[in-house]
């Protein structure tokens, strides 16, 4: 069993831990700037403008530029300006000062008072396995910087506090992503000497993700791999369903639906599959020709936790598929569900079952994967999808974009940007459906991709004569207009 030596706990914590009378490292200053960015969005809220702004100047040497703490700079100057022009007698000098520290930043006075409150935002997360993400992030008071205090776990050697707190802290740059991913590593190694094959096949998921991190990170992905030859050795094979009695599987033409004892819901979810099996057929290249002669598992799992058991996968995942291909036929269909959802039937069937349908429409090589996570997504709600395209925005000004040429072009998810991957993939998607008409026009690019090479794909089916000039027509339309438009 591979350990992760003291040397190699030293080399990561100094990412984080300051040294005597030596200048700030590039991640302590920029944790200096988070916090006093956070620092000051309280005192905003608390209407104590003046306060932000000392919290601010006193970072901006560290923030190098930085277009968020400028941003926010600016709106805690704004908002001193008014609180210092409405009192009866205003300190003449002192509003010439603010006014000359906002111009210098690009900014005026304001005929109003402007917005004490950051902007809200949404931020979705990918489908699985990533963990799905709530509709909206409100304006609400701002907490605590979490990488700050994910800093100070690391530094003190408290890895799995650290762990978590750097998986919910946003925006994190090159060290500290591999400070999570050492984390993640160090923790899966410590267990995987003892567990058993479940809880192993898990370990080895967290440290596939763990190394997606850090793709060029030679250390760590030296110890990364150790520890996911150990866990995926003592995983062995994916475990199989439990062999089932009468009356614990609900059977259609082309599903098997298996459920701990509530028939009625596998009852509904077998007819849902049906219908939806059917649908996205026709939406996406014509109706099926017949059902399934090898019939697709569904599992149907009481829990999240009972899920993330039996699939290794994170509990806050809704579902998995999964096909296997010989010479261009299926020989296994799965898919993987959980009962506590209250979306079984409306968005994780429907996408899972897209992933599943796409295999056999593509049996001799994948359609692209931004194309196929994108539809999977298209399978649910609007308000499913609503939660991406509104994102998209947000990704565009943080930065948390992939060019277009090099979306088109992935093989496999991407080693970080996920975010922006996905509310990308949506978006494009949907506007290359609406610019050729239909689904199944959509269906026929993405083989024309394959045939021919993407830049052609895009002057057969949509006359644009490059990705850039599609990067450029999309821009225009998603993110001056709000909705697509044909290019």
């Amino acid at each position: 069993m591979p350990r992760l030596s003291v040397p190699s706990a030293l080399l990561f914590v100094s990412f984080l831990t300051p040294t005597a009378a030596a200048e700030p490292t590039p991640v302590e200053k920029q944790l200096a700037v988070q916090k006093a960015m956070a620092t000051a969005r309280q005192f905003v809220e608390l209407n104590m403008p003046s306060d932000a702004v000392l919290a601010l100047e006193a970072e901006v040497a560290n923030a190098d530029g930085n277009k968020a703490f400028l941003s926010l700079l600016r709106e805690c100057y704004l908002a001193e300006l008014y609180s210092l022009e409405k009192v009866p007698t205003p300190d003449a000098a002192k509003v010439e000062q603010v006014r000359r520290k906002l111009s210098l930043l690009g900014g005026a006075a304001p005929a109003t008072k402007p917005a004490a409150k950051p902007e809200k935002t949404e931020t979705p997360e990918p489908p699985p396995p990533a963990i799905e993400p709530p509709a909206a992030v409100t304006a609400a008071p701002v907490a605590a910087d979490p990488t700050a205090d994910a800093a100070a776990a690391f530094n003190k050697g408290e890895w799995a506090a650290a762990e978590r707190l750097f998986a919910s802290a946003p925006n994190l740059n090159a060290e500290q992503k591999a400070a999570w991913a050492y984390c993640r590593i160090k923790l899966a190694a410590e267990k995987v000497a003892a567990c058993d094959a479940t809880t192993a096949a898990a370990l080895a998921a967290e440290v596939t993700d763990a190394l997606k991190l850090v793709p060029t990170h030679a250390e760590l992905q030296k110890i990364g791999q150790q520890v996911l030859a150990t866990a995926s050795a003592r995983a062995g094979a994916r475990r199989e369903p439990a062999a089932t009695g009468a009356g614990d599987a609900v059977e259609t033409p082309s599903f098997r639906v298996r459920h701990a004892g509530d028939r009625a819901l596998a009852e509904a979810v077998a007819k849902a599959a049906e219908a939806q099996r059917t649908a996205i057929f026709q939406r996406w290249s014509g109706p099926p020709s017949a059902a399934w002669p090898v019939k697709c598992e569904i599992t149907i799992h009481p829990t999240a936790a009972d899920y993330a058991k039996a699939t290794g996968r994170p509990a806050e995942s809704t579902g998995t598929s999964a096909v296997k291909l010989d010479a261009g036929r299926a020989t296994e269909r799965r898919i993987d569900l959980r009962a506590d959802d209250a979306g079984i039937e409306s968005n994780a069937l429907p996408r899972e079952l897209t992933h599943v349908v796409f295999a056999d429409l593509f049996p001799d090589r994948p359609a692209p994967k931004w194309a196929v996570e994108a539809i999977a997504i298209l399978a649910g709600t609007p308000e499913e999808v609503d939660r991406y395209t509104r994102t998209l925005p947000r990704c565009a000004r943080e930065g948390d974009w992939i060019a277009l040429a090099q979306l088109l072009d992935l093989k496999d998810f991407p080693a970080e940007k996920i975010t922006g991957f996905y509310c990308q993939s949506v978006s494009l998607a949907d506007y290359l459906i609406r610019a050729g008409g239909s689904e199944r026009n959509f269906t026929i690019f993405l083989r024309d991709c394959q045939r021919y090479g993407t830049a052609p794909a895009l002057k057969r089916t949509y006359g644009v004569e490059t990705p850039q000039a599609l990067e450029a027509a999309w821009k225009r339309a998603t993110l001056e207009t709000g909705r697509a438009q044909a290019p």
